[in-house]
């Protein structure tokens, strides 16, 4: 039946008389129709069709293409800009439109000035069928008006005529939708308090109010409605977002309470939808303001039917924004409702029955704390829609400081909040099958100030989704300056407080695409840097010339509406036309490939804040020159797929009534699945306030373990672990079965005895010299005071089954450091192991570190078990290396001795050359000493095959409140500044040339009282630098530590030591990293790169560091890393990951990854690869170091001679963990020579029929 729509597609102008066309056409009208698809023609020659003289006119500038059901229409040629930005704000007297919402402060409802009802929405669309591109505005207390343009961006008033007065009511979001499936579009606006309307057109843009005949005349704090067919049945159903109601008055002076049945107290029925009773702490609860349940109406042939309660959406909220979005890509559409103040955010999965199910604390780790305005789409071009969730971040420092506010008091609502909920924007980056990590700190668009409206599209048509961003407020309603308390509110709303305060203009924002996962600040460039107080906001292309133009509402001026002057990329603009599915296609999702690159469109017109967007999709292409394929996914299911279509072309698609395949979503074999035989090991932190030490530190120091470790402990030739535990846990041998299950051997002895510890690092190795594993652990946490002999590390002795006891007392020195890493080298090549045990942190003295040791081995074989601290002599500047996070020992500059890299927090890579048994530092030589960063983690590995060995090094990464560089490092003081021999800590940054605190006033002023009668206001202390705070004189006398790099990377060795710093990719930059480990999972020959990350312990005003899912990198061989979505790679860890473990889990012989997790349950993954069987190589040493660890193996190949790879042994690495030391190595490399850690070498071939190897250091 798609023939009959053709009298209702764009560019189609004389098609008023045919307005009446439903479902079933008359005789005549069917008739008419073939006549004009017999003359336009069916073929696929994409020529224009001879058409009558009286039909002409009704398919103006439509042309045929190769398929039946699409046709196309010539863009308008877009002129040459006139000035330098892309947009240009045109005059009312243009534009004809001088509509303005204002504040009117004799208005009795002005109440809502406050709220979110501040400023009416927008709604574009074709209203009386002439194909251009029409404006419908919603004034809050004033009079709506419809606007019908003439020519381009010329408009009349026709709101006289239109029939949509609204009366009195108060209005607020408004979607124009064709809710009748009779091919012109419809208006439905949100009122405050009032019946909601519906205005049904009759195809010419005349309205008739028809809401309570269709059962939708709500009654409400209605906000916003949108439109999707959630059932799939061919019509359109209803979501109408609500907000709060504001009383009257204030809060009542009789506290509105009475006794519940249950002998406890209730708000009091008649105040129940304005007040209710909320958790502020842990036995803690007071009245507060309540949000309003939303309501979802599904339509049933064209009367809706409430079914709020029954579908499972309706939960009490401050709603501000409601977007439909497939967010798992299953064929059904699902909404995110994004809720302001401590309301948390809703993600609604459609369950496919009529039913959704709140699932946004399984897919997202956090969300905007103050959610305003989202939108969805694909940010990265993989075809996958993301999405957007604003907040109100401030972007400078002094904006910033002024809305802190007392942040004390909000602490157990923020970190009780679930999911938790951060102050700042959220840009979730779709990784497949309903899997998200977050990156708005990474992609720069996190602080964009008081914002409302997001709008997610190609502005520039470079192929890239750009971000635009509208802002303002009635009143600086955050200014921390002005209080009041709830007494204040008792005959007084909130409004009355500010109502004679100063307005709180702000400026809109635009952010480019630059690809990569990154966003630049493009606001006065492109002319959108308007400053005011805007808020809902549309896109269309008002002159159809292929670009986007936008329209801004604003506050006390008139509405702002820029032409888009863009004069480089292609486009096209898509049109659908449902049959089968409702007539305007809302949420059918489209997919175009041009130029091989990937663009994909889902067709919801209500986005952002209170605004419906033009119903006709924009794809910028770029400097694509063809579509190669257009695919579309109909509302009701249905998949067409074209090809070889032209760009630059406004193409129109009508649904056939042709039986269509049905989309299902594609399913990936992951690279790795989750391994069942380690279920229910979970790491239990006995959770501790760190903070009560240090009130200004930047995060727990007491949840950074555990550690996990490998080794065959019982001699049967399958790998056993252990993994630390927290204070309160006793720790246990878990051994293997060979084929992926494990048990726990022994009644808990000797872990029992050191239960009370907590353990960070943990290593295997032979202490004692009788050729079996023994174990090492750490001990450290800040929860333990200075010098507590709790943080004793331990020794854990071997009896070659895999049964341990504790070592004799005078093993090991007495030393009491918070310590963390700790891993093992025959560093003076006597036969025996030696350890490096890094120290960590002074407790109640961050930034200062703890003391780090080299113990060489003096134990006598048989006899005696002894660990000595090196002398200064032997082992220079280890002692005080910093806070010592992890540290590998490898062979940097090639000569043949085992060297030592050491990571720090709040400082460089440390570089430790050994010069025949004494380590020298060699960090500035190596280029690393100006690279300041908060380290986490380090291995090794070829990764560019050539013969030396490169690193892994975990940092921060770039998706925190902190961005630091050369020019703009970060600081931190820790000092005197009371004058009293107390000492506390600066976190400092710099803006604008000027070093600032980090920290806000309320936090700073509780931890240094002085602050407080120096500064009595926010604006005192959001105004000052560091130096008028601390004064020059304190500062100075402070320790100082500081940081330029927060990267992740890749040190790229010369082969002589010397380093050159790569950061990871984009996409590995989203939280901190962990345990890292390199292999080549494909066995493609490269060296691949897997890590972990996540850190959740920040002090409670920074947003947690949880963007990650984990990370896996595959390399080319040449230095470079392509980094998989989740989907892809089966590697999800979306909790706080620290130790990283390579082993063989079920014997199948390839690598396999577990993951210990801090506070949460153990993660482990086997190998699903289908690449080619690797070979498995192991080596066994001598009794002391039977693991051989320090050797290296040089792997060659005859059939490519210049290919080479470099592998080591290491005992200990990555953060805190050991994976086993089998080496997996791709079947071209056909020989070996091994490097034992004696220095002498063997070389080996390799058969090609033979895939596991076990060498031994010959004696």
């Amino acid at each position: 039946m798609f023939n009959e729509f053709l009298l209702n597609l764009p560019y189609l102008s004389s098609i008023n008389t045919l307005r009446s066309l439903e479902m079933k056409c008359s005789l005549k009208t069917k008739i008419i129709i073939a006549i004009a698809f017999a003359l336009c023609g069916c073929g696929g020659s994409g020529e224009r069709g001879e058409v009558p003289e009286g039909q002409r006119q009704e398919l103006k500038g439509l042309q045929k293409s190769q398929y039946d059901n699409v046709f196309l229409a010539p863009l308008k040629e877009r002129s040459v800009a006139q000035g330098a930005q892309l947009f240009t704000r045109l005059s009312p007297k243009t534009t004809g439109i001088d509509f303005q919402n204002t504040i009117d402060i004799t208005e009795p409802l002005k109440r809502l000035y406050h709220s979110g009802f501040v400023c009416g929405g927008v709604a574009l669309g074709d209203f009386n069928g002439d194909n251009r591109l029409d404006i419908f505005l919603v004034s809050g207390p004033g009079e709506n008006k419809l606007y019908m343009q003439r020519e381009d961006f010329r408009f009349e008033d026709m709101s006289s005529s239109a029939g949509i007065g609204d009366g009195d009511a108060w209005g607020a979001g408004v979607a124009a939708v064709d809710i009748e499936n009779d091919g012109d579009l419809d208006l439905y606006i949100c009122n405050y308090d009032s019946s909601n309307s519906l205005f049904i057109n009759d195809g010419k843009g005349h309205f008739n109010e028809s809401a309570s005949r269709l059962g939708i005349d709500v009654v409400d704090a209605s906000l916003v409605p949108t439109f999707c067919d959630f059932d799939k049945d061919g019509d359109l159903d209803l979501y109408v977002l609500t907000n709060r109601y504001y009383r009257k008055g204030g809060r009542p002076a009789k506290p509105p309470f009475q006794k519940a049945p249950n002998g406890g107290v209730t708000v009091s029925p008649e105040f129940q939808k304005f007040y209710g009773i909320k958790q502020k702490g842990p036995k803690s609860y007071d009245m507060d303001e309540i949000g309003r349940p939303d309501l979802l109406f599904r339509n049933d042939g064209g009367s809706f039917v409430d079914i709020s309660k029954s579908a499972g959406i309706q939960k009490e909220a401050h709603g501000l924004s409601a977007t439909w979005w497939d967010y798992d890509g299953d064929g059904l559409m699902d909404i995110y409702v994004a809720n302001d103040f401590a309301d948390p955010d809703n993600l609604f999965r459609n369950n496919g029955d009529g039913t959704f199910t709140d699932i946004i604390t399984k897919v997202l780790n956090y969300t905007p704390w103050f959610s305003m305005g989202a939108d969805a789409g694909d940010i990265n071009n993989d075809g996958l829609l993301d999405f957007v969730a604003l907040d109100m971040a401030a972007t400078t420092h002094y904006k910033s400081k002024m809305s802190m506010g007392e942040m004390g008091a909000m602490r157990w609502v923020i970190e009780a909040a679930k999911p938790r909920q951060v102050m700042r924007n959220c840009l979730y980056l779709n990784q497949g099958n309903g899997l998200f990590s977050e990156n708005a700190s990474l992609s720069g668009v996190a602080n964009s100030d008081w914002s409302w409206a997001a709008k997610l599209a190609d502005y520039d048509n470079d192929g890239r989704v750009d971000l635009f961003v509208s802002n303002g407020m009635a009143r600086d309603f955050n200014n921390s300056d002005i209080t009041f308390t709830p007494q204040d509110q008792i005959g007084k709303s909130e409004w009355d407080h500010y109502e004679n305060a100063p307005t709180k203009p702000e400026q809109n924002l635009a952010f480019r695409n630059l690809g990569g996962l990154q966003f630049s600040n493009v606001s006065k460039d492109w002319g959108l840097d308007h400053v005011g107080m805007s808020y809902a906001s549309a896109h269309g292309d008002f002159d159809k010339d292929g670009d986007l133009d936008l329209l801004v509402v604003n506050l006390d001026e008139p509405v702002s509406i820029y032409r888009n002057d863009s004069n480089s990329g292609h486009s096209v603009l898509v049109t659908l036309r449902g049959s089968q599915s409702n007539r305007g296609c809302i949420g059918a999702f489209v997919e175009i490939v041009a130029g091989d690159l990937k663009h994909v469109r889902q067709l919801v017109p209500l986005s952002g804040y209170l605004s419906s967007n033009e119903n006709v999709l924009h794809f910028g292409l770029g400097e694509a020159d063809s579509i190669q394929s257009l695919k579309v996914r109909w509302p009701n299911g249905g998949v067409q797929e074209f090809s070889n279509l032209p760009v630059d072309r406004h193409i129109v698609i009508a649904e056939t009534d042709a039986s269509l395949p049905s989309y299902t979503r594609e399913e990936q074999d992951p690279m790795f699945v989750k391994h069942s035989g380690l279920r229910g090991i979970i790491h239990k932190e006995k959770v501790y306030e760190d903070f009560i030490h240090q009130p200004l530190l930047p995060h727990k120091m007491s949840q950074l373990g555990p550690g996990i470790a490998f080794a065959d402990v019982d001699g049967n030739g399958t790998e056993d672990f252990f993994i630390g535990c927290a204070r309160g846990q006793s720790g246990s041998i878990f051994l293997s079965d060979g084929k992926g299950g494990f048990k726990v051997e022994g009644n808990g002895q000797p872990f029992t005895e050191h239960v009370d510890s907590e353990d960070m690092g943990v290593l295997f190795f032979d202490a004692d010299s009788d050729g079996d594993p023994d174990l090492y652990v750490s001990s450290g946490s800040y929860e333990y005071k200075k010098d507590d002999p709790l943080v004793r590390d331990r020794l854990y002795v071997n009896d070659g089954t895999g049964q341990f006891v504790s070592a004799p007392e005078g093993s090991l020195p007495k030393f009491t450091d918070n310590g963390s890493v700790v891993c093992g080298a025959d560093f003076d090549r006597d036969g025996d192991l030696d350890l490096f045990v890094g120290g960590r942190v002074l407790s109640g003295e961050y930034p200062l570190s703890s003391t780090s040791r080299i113990l060489i081995n003096e134990s006598v074989p048989g006899k005696s078990i002894r660990f000595a601290a090196a002398s200064n002599d032997q082992v220079a500047a280890i002692a005080n290396v910093g806070m010592v996070t992890s540290a590998l020992w490898t062979e940097v500059n090639g000569d043949g001795w085992v060297d030592l890299m050491v990571t720090t927090e709040w400082g460089s890579v440390r570089v430790f050359l050994n010069d025949s048994g004494k380590l020298v530092e060699a960090t500035k030589e190596s280029g690393l000493a100006n690279i300041l960063g908060w380290w986490n983690s380090i291995t090794g590995g070829d990764i560019d095959n050539d013969g030396d060995i490169d690193y892994a090094i975990g940092n921060s990464g770039q998706n925190t409140k902190y961005h630091a560089s050369v020019k703009k490092p970060i600081r931190i003081y820790y000092g005197d500044y009371e004058g009293d021999g107390s000492k506390s800590i600066v976190e400092a940054k710099f803006e604008d040339g000027v070093l600032l605190p980090i920290r806000g006033k309320s936090c700073s002023t509780s931890a240094i009282p002085s602050l407080g009668e120096k500064f009595k206001t926010f604006h005192q202390f959001a105004s000052s630098s560091l130096s008028d705070i601390y004064t020059p004189s304190r500062l100075k006398e402070s320790s100082v530590f500081e940081a330029n790099e927060l990267s992740s990377g890749i040190l790229i060795n010369n082969g002589k030591g010397s380093f050159i710093f790569k950061a990871l990719p984009s996409a590995a930059q989203n939280a901190p990293i962990f345990g890292l480990d390199f292999c080549d999972v494909n066995g493609d020959g490269n060296l691949d790169l897997y890590a972990v990350q996540n850190f959740s312990v920040t002090q409670f005003e920074t947003p947690p560091y949880r963007g990650g899912l984990s990370q896996l990198m595959l390399g080319d061989g040449k230095g470079n890393f392509r980094a998989l979505n989740a989907t892809e790679s089966g590697l999800i860890v979306s909790t706080d990951g620290r130790g990283l473990a390579r082993t063989d889990l079920n014997g199948d012989g390839f690598p396999d990854f577990v993951v210990a997790v801090n506070n949460g349950e153990l993660q482990a993954f086997t190998s699903a690869a289908e690449g080619p069987r690797l070979k498995k190589v192991n080596l066994k040493g001598m009794k002391g170091n039977p693991m051989a660890a320090g050797s290296r193996i040089l792997f060659k190949s005859k059939d490519a001679k210049d290919r080479v790879r470099v592998e080591e042994i290491y005992q200990g690495g990555g953060y805190l963990s050991q994976s086993g030391n089998s080496i997996y190595i791709d079947p071209s490399f056909d020989s070996l020579i091994i490097f034992w850690p004696d220095g002498k070498k063997t070389e080996h071939s390799l058969s090609a029929e033979q895939y596991k190897y076990t060498f031994t250091q010959p004696e």
